[in-house]
């Protein structure tokens, strides 16, 4: 297998064939049949002309969600991971400014389709078939750091299925489906990169590359085969009736136990849906101790109980959820009953 930088593309201006710029770059490299080209989606937004106002930042990532996965705090920035209109689920849709002197980039809406283009494009200026992949850097769940993948894909098997098949022991393939368009993606960024100014790279030797056609899209496992929908902060809180708006933002570093328990106690106290009619003298109070955290029922009734231990078990749901990234420590939480003394409220 070889990956072959292709240079002198130069800077992409907005309105430019770059079908006709990389067939040109790739002419001095003699591209054959079944080569893959990989190209930085970046220079498909930048020939697309999405370029946006630095100030509309914020607003072009929420009019690129479908939904918003999760928000995270980093000093004073808000970091929106979302999932866009083709499926994968990018910190801040994929917006970013990195080689963009003349404002941040969104990235095309359909991908795939823009493969397919120019996939056609190369073909018509070349004589020959080659495999598109455009490809843009990501973070991957569980792991550190940050690689290309596959945002869109044409002329090219972006999934190898390879179940019916033997291992080199024998043993039946069951289970075992390739993503091959993120591998060859990560592979080109060996090449190129947004240090390097190499905004593209052909692979060779990929047997198979080219045995089907099977879109990028068909990479991302989104409905009802989502395992990791939503964090599991924010899983908790949506099973404790929270909207979107209601959740809290945590931040990306770790974070205190004290910054932890206070968050508990503010995910707990938000009525749920269907809580806007309580009356608010059935509203429990909640006294904080070391080791302990106990919540005292507005009054004796049996509505002000009731509503003391529904708190108590939200509270208790909602600091699980705070545990589950590093324990905190032991706390209890107690139900008492209201002093004599102590006002009604």
């Amino acid at each position: 297998v070889k990956v072959i930088p292709v240079t002198g593309v130069g800077e992409v201006q907005e309105g430019e064939n770059l079908a006709a710029l990389l067939a040109a770059a790739l002419e001095p490299l003699a591209p054959r049949e079944g080569d893959v080209l990989c190209v930085s989606t970046k220079i498909v937004s930048k020939a697309r002309g999405l370029r946006i106002d630095p100030a509309r930042r914020d607003e072009a990532i929420r009019a690129a969600a479908v939904r918003t996965v999760a928000r995270r705090r980093h000093t004073r920035v808000v970091t929106s991971v979302v999932q866009i209109p083709s499926g994968p689920v990018m910190a801040a849709a994929g917006v970013d400014g990195s080689n963009a002197p003349d404002g941040p980039l969104l990235l095309p809406e359909d991908p795939d389709a823009e493969a397919r283009a120019l996939h056609e494009g190369l073909r018509a200026r070349l004589g020959l078939r080659l495999g598109v992949v455009l490809t843009d850097t990501s973070s991957r769940v569980w792991r550190v750091g940050v690689t290309d993948i596959a945002l869109g894909a044409a002329g090219i098997s972006a999934l190898q299925d390879l179940r019916g098949g033997t291992d080199a022991d024998g043993r039946p393939l069951t289970v075992t489906v390739r993503n091959l368009a993120d591998e060859l993606a990560a592979a080109a960024d060996l090449v190129k990169g947004k240090a390097s100014g190499v905004p593209a790279a052909l692979v060779r030797g990929v047997a198979g590359a080219d045995a089907s056609d099977v879109p990028a899209r068909e990479l991302s496992r989104t409905g009802a085969d989502d395992w990791f929908r939503r964090p599991s902060l924010e899983s908790v809180w949506v099973a404790l009736g929270l909207t979107e708006e209601q959740e809290p933002i945590a931040r990306m570093s770790p974070e205190p136990d004290e910054e932890r328990i206070e968050r508990a106690l503010h995910v707990a106290r938000i009525p749920r849906r269907g809580d806007e009619g309580a009356a608010d003298a059935a509203h429990p109070s909640v006294r904080r101790e070391p080791g302990a955290l106990h919540v005292v029922p507005a009054g004796d009734d049996p509505a002000s109980w009731i509503a003391a231990g529904g708190l108590a078990e939200r509270i208790r749901t909602a600091l699980g959820a705070e545990s589950l990234a590093a324990p905190l420590p032991p706390l209890a939480v107690l139900i008492d009953r209201p002093a004599p003394e102590e006002p009604r409220r």
